[in-house]
């Protein structure tokens, strides 16, 4: 086991319908998804028997309620991998901007735990385990373009046709 280093896309919603309100509160939504080349990067490195979380963002959480936190304790949960890891995030997406930076960061550490620990989970398994996080992970286990139904737990890969430039703009609150 090595360290390793990935990235963890932000995504844009090309369309979006609201479809109206689950019994558990969430909307039922169908919407297409793309990841984007914005990106958060990870650092990844096994170690004993903890988690040691890190980010250059001091405004991000680094404990139960951060997504990649939860997402690395699910895995060694479901795995039985009796070791840690050191994970060191840098933010590049910016938080509350709806570009779901924190469920890319929970689904690249899934993805990268995976690989690292040789578990060889399948992305249905983990798209399974990431859903319990947030309605977005299971979108970024498949590291495409997609449609999205339910909550965004219901992932079908799509194609988009077309090539097309976006700008983004940040405003000073949170969506």
């Amino acid at each position: 086991m090595t360290k390793m280093q990935v990235l963890a896309p932000a995504k844009i919603n090309l369309s979006l319908k609201i479809l109206g309100r689950r019994d558990d509160g969430f909307h039922e939504i169908e919407t297409l998804i793309s990841p984007i080349s914005l990106a958060d990067k990870i650092d990844i490195e096994p170690q004993s028997r903890w988690i040691d979380f890190s980010c250059d963002d001091p405004t991000v959480p680094s404990g139960d309620e951060n997504l990649v936190v939860r997402a690395a304790k699910l895995f060694f949960e479901r795995t039985k991998v009796t070791a840690g890891v050191r994970i060191k995030l840098e933010k590049q997406i910016p938080q509350g901007a709806g570009l779901g930076g924190g469920s890319s960061d929970a689904a690249s550490t899934l993805i990268a735990l995976n690989q690292l620990f040789e578990t060889k989970l399948s992305r249905e398994e983990l798209a399974k385990l990431g859903s319990t996080i947030g309605s977005d992970v299971a979108f970024f286990l498949f590291e495409s373009a997609a449609v999205c139904k339910g909550r965004g737990e219901i992932v079908s890969p799509a194609k988009v046709k077309k090539k097309f430039s976006i700008l983004l703009l940040k405003p000073a609150f949170s969506v």
